[in-house]
Formats: C-alpha cells, sequence, structure tokens
C-alpha cells in the first residue's frame, strides 16, 4: 500500500488498517485518517465494488485510485467548498471532495477484462463462466441463464411457473394483461397496444407503432405532417389538402378537390380540357373555343362566337338565315337570293343577288362593280389610269383614266411629255435652261431653268 499525505494544517495522524471480507474472500482496507484543526477527518474502506467516504469540517479534496488489491490515496486541505465525482471503470474508484456541497458523475463500463472467460472482481459472469449461478440461484423456477457481452446475467432465457397467472410476481416485467403500468408510450413508441412476452421476463412491442410521431418510418405511407412529399396533385387531384390516415397507412383525401385534374368527376360539369364532347357550337354559338370554368360546373364561353348561330346578337347585321328582313330587292337589285356574310356577319353577301351591285354581271351590263369585264384605262384608249364602272352598271367610269404620258396635250392637259405646247423656259420668264413637263401632265417642271 503506497499513501501520500500533504496537509495545510496543524496537526496529521495517518493510520491504515486491512481486514478480511469473509463473506467475498477479498481484502478489505480502511484509508488513512487526516485529523486537521480546525477538525477534519476523512475515512475510507475501499473494497474492490464498494467505497464509503465521510467528510467533517471545512475543507477536504481526496483522490482514491484502486486497481486490484493495492490503494494510493493523497489528501489535500483547501477552501470550504466539497465536490465530489465518482467514476468506476473495472475497479478504479476516483472520488474529489470540496467544500460543504457535493456533486457526484458516475459512469460505469464492463471491465477490461470481460471476454476472457474468467470471473474477475465486478464481474456477474464472463462467456459460459457462471459462477456456478443458474435461474434457480436467482429465484427463477427454470430455464437457461446466460452471460451478456458486458459479463452481467442474461436471464431471458429463465422462466417462472408463476408466469401465466396474471398476476405480478417477483422477478416477472409483466404478466399476462399486468403489464405493471407500461405502455407503448412509455417504451418509447407513439402509439398502439403493449404486451408481455411469453415468459413474463419483457414486453412485446409487436402491437405498438411510431404512427403518430409526424416522422414517416418503414411500413408507413406517412405521419401526420410527414406525407413523404406527396400532395393532392400527385395523387391525380385538381388542389386541395391532402392529409394522412390516422393509421398511417395510407392518404386521406377527403379536402382534396378533383378540379383541375382534366377529368369530370362526381357533379362536375367539365374539369380543364374534358368538355364532355361540347363545343361552341353544342352550346349554341357559331364558332369559336369552349373552355370550363375554373370551378368545373360551368363552360366558358367567352372565348365562342355567336356569329353563325342564327341569331342575331350584339353588332352583327345579319347572322346565318337571320337577314333582319332584308332581301336583294331591299338592298336595290332586280332579284336573287340574299345572304350574310360568313365570315363576321358583319354584312350582306350580295353575290347571289340578280342587278347592279352584286360584282357580278347580270344581262346586258357592261361591268358591275369590281367587276369590268376585263377591261382597262388602256382598253378604253386611254395611256393610264384606274377604271370603274358607273353606280347603275350601265357603263365605263373614265374619270379616273388619262393620256398623261403618250406625249400628245389631250383634253385639259397643260403639257404631255415633250409636247409642251411650244413653251420654254424663257416664256415661262427664266433666262435660259430646260423646261420639263411635270408628272400628272398638268404643269410645267422649271427646276432645270435658270435666272
Amino acid at each position: 500500500m503506497v499513501q501520500g499525505s500533504d496537509t495545510d494544517g496543524t496537526a496529521t495522524d495517518t493510520s491504515s488498517t486491512t481486514e478480511q471480507d469473509t463473506s467475498t474472500g477479498v481484502p478489505t482496507t480502511t484509508m488513512p485518517t487526516t485529523s486537521i484543526d480546525p477538525t477534519t477527518t476523512t475515512t475510507t474502506t475501499v473494497d474492490p465494488t464498494d467505497t464509503t467516504t465521510t467528510t467533517t469540517g471545512e475543507t477536504t479534496e481526496t483522490s482514491t485510485t484502486t486497481t486490484g488489491e493495492t490503494t494510493d490515496t493523497t489528501t489535500t486541505t483547501t477552501g470550504e467548498t466539497t465536490d465530489t465525482s465518482t467514476t468506476t471503470t473495472d475497479s478504479t474508484t476516483t472520488t474529489t471532495t470540496t467544500g460543504e456541497t457535493t456533486d457526484t458523475d458516475t459512469s460505469t463500463t464492463a471491465p477490461a477484462s470481460c471476454g476472457d472467460g474468467i470471473l474477475d472482481a465486478g464481474e456477474d459472469c464472463d462467456q459460459d463462466n457462471l459462477g456456478g449461478t443458474d435461474c434457480a440461484s436467482l429465484g427463477f423456477d427454470g430455464g437457461t441463464l446466460a452471460c451478456t457481452d458486458g459479463c452481467t446475467f442474461d436471464t431471458s432465457l429463465c422462466v417462472l411457473e408463476s408466469c401465466g397467472n396474471g398476476q405480478l410476481d417477483e422477478n416477472e416485467s409483466c404478466d399476462g394483461a399486468d403489464l405493471d403500468g407500461e405502455s407503448c408510450q412509455s417504451q418509447g413508441f407513439a402509439g398502439g397496444t403493449l404486451a408481455c412476452n411469453d415468459a413474463c421476463n419483457g414486453f412485446d412491442v409487436a402491437g405498438c407503432t411510431s404512427c403518430g410521431d409526424d416522422q414517416k418510418q418503414d411500413g408507413e405511407a406517412c405521419d401526420g405532417a410527414d406525407l413523404d412529399g406527396e400532395s393532392c396533385q400527385s395523387q391525380g387531384f385538381g388542389g386541395g389538402t391532402l392529409a394522412c390516415a390516422a393509421d398511417c397507412g395510407g392518404f386521406d383525401a377527403s379536402q382534396c378537390d378533383p378540379c383541375g385534374n382534366d377529368q369530370i368527376d362526381d357533379d362536375e360539369t367539365c374539369d380543364g380540357a374534358a368538355l364532355a364532347n361540347q363545343t361552341c357550337e353544342s352550346q349554341g354559338f357559331g364558332g369559336g373555343t369552349l373552355g370550363c370554368s375554373a370551378t368545373c360546373d360551368a363552360f366558358d364561353t367567352s372565348q365562342c362566337d355567336s356569329c353563325g348561330n342564327d341569331q342575331i346578337d350584339d353588332d352583327e347585321t345579319c347572322d346565318g338565315a337571320a337577314l333582319g328582313g332584308a332581301t336583294c330587292e331591299s338592298l336595290g337589285f332586280d332579284g336573287g337570293t340574299l345572304a350574310c356574310a360568313a365570315d363576321s356577319c358583319g354584312a350582306f353577301d350580295t353575290s347571289g343577288c340578280v342587278g347592279c351591285g352584286n360584282d357580278k354581271l347580270d344581262g346586258d351590263e357592261p361591268c358591275d362593280g369590281v367587276e369590268l369585264d376585263g377591261e382597262t384605262c388602256e382598253t378604253q384608249g386611254f395611256f393610264g389610269g384606274t377604271l370603274a364602272c358607273t353606280e347603275q352598271c350601265d357603263d365605263f367610269d373614265l374619270s379616273q383614266c388619262n393620256d398623261c404620258g403618250n406625249n400628245q396635250i389631250d383634253g385639259d392637259e397643260t403639257c404631255d411629255g415633250s409636247d409642251l405646247g411650244g413653251a420654254t423656259c424663257e416664256s415661262q420668264g427664266f433666262a435660259g435652261g430646260i423646261l420639263i413637263c411635270a408628272t400628272g401632265c398638268g404643269a410645267f417642271d422649271t427646276t432645270a431653268c435658270t435666272e
């Protein structure tokens, strides 16, 4: 045994006593006693499995390390605060005491020798070495005792004859319906039904479920707010709010709206491009593009055209067979069949009327509107211009025809090309230069004359 003492006081008395513990066969060591004025007494009794420290006085700091049967003790006295920290690894114990307040931090790991098959101090068992202990010696009625990797007893295969009587007996974790107040929730699950295993030494959590913890796990389609990225749209609906079923086994689409999925569902009139084979025409319009309302309960006819529905609407002059009472005769024709312009319903189609104004040559008409029977100003003896037909369709309108450009002064022409009618720059008041006839033959161009 090694002892060390550093004491700031008036008197120090250190003694050590080692006794034999007849129950375990392990030596019991009583650590030195240190007396300080003011009186401070520390007594430490070291056993590989038990350490007790008692402090009375102002200040004590003690560090004790025990490995096997050798004890090394260091005692330092300072201050008035007591802080105790104990760490047990194998059979090593460290205790620090300072002042009047005690704080203990304890952690335990398997002995370093665990796994060598030798039963050492601090071990219940080691591999197959059970130290002569069996299920019966631990209070069970039978079964097979085993050893854990941490060198503690594994009683999971031990059995009790009392198991199955529905009453919680010694060494039983549960029995039948008596679960000792435990539940799936107390076992770390979100819900479900907890049961007792057949050996009454543990719980059967097969009926427990994690459903309800808002975290999707294996076997769950979703869990609460965790929808695994799914939505009403991904489930084939037009919109709405998707939820998870109470059992996490599927989705609750009761709040999803099918409108918008391009499928006519339930009481929908239409849905997107699904129009139930309806068109603008079937809805009483002349043409256009039929749509569906945003709520899927009615058709959208805003892009439909009323022209063609045989009804004169708004700004229409006529519509199909609806001519508003107009006839070829009322429009000044001799007869024929009046129609409505199919492209706009904004004008009459007089191509079926007989008489002047229908752009068709009827009877002895030389022309009719734009129909000039192939005639032009040139064929009418003019040099150029635009030929037309009189309003009565009885002759050509030559008012826009002219001979300008034929180098001959005709009608009211001032000049025509090289025919200046004898005029010169000098006759026009200039000193000289070259006189030209202006385009249109109605005036002279004096830009080449000089002053």
